[in-house]
């Protein structure tokens, strides 16, 4: 027995020192986040979204971001690279964006080495009465209006130009100003793509932004920089600033555009139980919704992003070791299910959560949105979107 641990201590040491030697494009930093919350009090575990009922169930493929419009409307882009207009609970009509606004795209997409050349849609607003606008993660911002049937899509921003000097490597949210004129969205990463997420929340190094977008002159500018896996994008109901997630640090950022604080920026809400993705205002406007890509919490066996923090090295051991198209599954593997919606105030107060505590329904939740009955819920991975009705559940 001794002998067998020393051959591996021997095995693991001889491979590590393989693997370090070897030119690697990973270089994680150190980071500390703050002790995982308690579930208790307005974070108590509840099993409110386990009455979710799944529409389209193994007919869409990873629905991130919803846009919800009237009764029976939803808008939401694939991971096989269509943006897609769903009534009464049916696919009516779907478009796919051009790659890079142009060109041809493979036969198959939804695969790990397809998706660069496909696209991969994801933030997803209205932009006026005939046009939606849609962040493709690879291919930059476009607009959808699915009754012109000659041209359906138009780019109108492209990581090509490199605002700040840098090109956009993983566009991500958006959202747009009531005048139509002005347009804030993420980057999330300069240095990986969508398709390489997790290599860069585990690098967690700050190269994410918030950009500007003037939808008059087709310039973008940076706004915010130096943000940890920049994700969701709300304007805040005040029209002077607006909140950006900043998924890897548990935490959401309000950056101001207008007012006494033009350019300025400060932690909305800190210490999350869980890992930020989009951000949406509720159908009333006095609240926000956000989900929750994973959790963190105090009773966790093993919360393993905050364990990690101050072990860059274990880090980069992961992810020479581990297979890119890998990677992702392994970590689901290892990781809780568990679906948990957060609904802030406006000042950035916990009001209240929506919980699956073991993910028998939903996980990994990346948007929540509501209209006036139902509250809806998409996710990167799955292949259903999950529906729940309001009543009981006092969403303001």
């Amino acid at each position: 027995m001794g002998k067998s641990i020393i051959l591996f201590a021997g095995v693991v040491g001889i491979l590590s020192v393989f693997l370090f030697g070897r030119p690697s494009n990973y270089d994680p930093i150190e980071y500390s986040l703050p002790p995982p919350p308690e579930l208790k009090g307005e974070l108590a575990a509840n099993t409110h979204l386990r009455g979710a009922k799944l529409l389209l169930k193994g007919q869409i493929l990873g629905p991130e971001s919803l846009l919800v419009e009237g009764s029976d409307t939803i808008y939401t882009g694939t991971w096989d690279a269509k943006v897609v207009k769903i009534v009464d609970g049916a696919i009516q009509k779907s478009v796919q964006l051009p790659p890079n606004g142009r060109g041809k795209r493979p036969a198959k997409c939804a695969t790990f080495d397809t998706e660069h050349l496909c696209g991969r849609p994801l933030g997803i607003r209205r932009l006026d009465a005939r046009q939606l606008v849609v962040a493709d993660s690879y291919f930059g911002l476009f607009t959808v209006d699915f009754d012109n049937d000659k041209e359906p899509t138009k780019q109108i921003f492209s990581p090509d130009s490199k605002p700040g000097g840098q090109k956009p490597m993983f566009i991500n949210d958006l959202d747009v100003m009531d005048d139509g004129t002005t347009l804030f969205f993420s980057d999330s990463s300069n240095k990986f793509d969508r398709a390489h997420f997790l290599h860069g929340f585990l690098e967690n190094r700050p190269t994410g932004r918030l950009l500007q977008l003037d939808l008059n002159t087709g310039v973008a500018e940076v706004v915010l920089s130096e943000l940890h896996f920049a994700n969701g994008v709300q304007i805040h109901p005040d029209k002077a600033s607006v909140l950006v997630a900043e998924c890897s640090m548990a935490r959401i950022q309000r950056y101001y555009f207008a007012g006494p604080k033009k350019g300025q920026h400060e932690v909305f809400i800190d210490n999350l139980p869980g890992f930020p993705d989009n951000i949406r205002l509720t159908n009333d406007g006095t609240s926000f919704l956000v989900g929750l890509a994973g959790v963190r919490h105090a009773d966790q066996l093993l919360p393993f992003v905050d364990m990690l923090g101050h072990y860059p090295a274990i880090r980069k051991f992961i992810l020479q070791v581990v297979p890119e198209r890998y990677l992702f599954p392994v970590m689901q593997l290892i990781s809780k299910k568990y679906g948990f919606v957060l609904e802030l105030g406006l000042d950035g107060k916990v009001l209240r959560t929506y919980q699956d505590p073991i993910g028998s329904v939903v996980s990994d939740i990346s948007q929540a949105i509501d209209d006036a009955s139902h509250l809806y819920l998409g996710s990167f991975h799955a292949d259903f979107i999950a529906v729940i009705p309001k009543k009981g559940l006092q969403i303001d």
